[in-house]
């Protein structure tokens, strides 16, 4: 049976080595939280470029057919 003091030692290691544990696993989450952010911004940012930019360039003239140059 350990004495007071080994008892002690004991309940503050198990203490810190799980309060440790929980530190690390936050810290692991907010990283990949931040990491899944930034690739879902630059999917979105490609996908809205790859659809806006050939709607932007086509010619006035495709985009109005009730006007026609006779």
């Amino acid at each position: 049976m350990p004495t007071d003091s080994s008892a002690l030692q004991i309940i503050g290691c198990t203490m810190i080595s799980a309060l440790a544990s929980y530190a690390g696993g936050r810290f692991h989450q907010w990283y990949k939280l931040g990491l899944d952010r930034d690739r879902s911004f630059r999917e979105g940012y490609r996908h809205g470029y790859q659809t806006l930019f050939p709607l932007v360039s086509r010619p006035a003239e495709e985009l109005s057919p009730e006007t026609s140059r006779d």
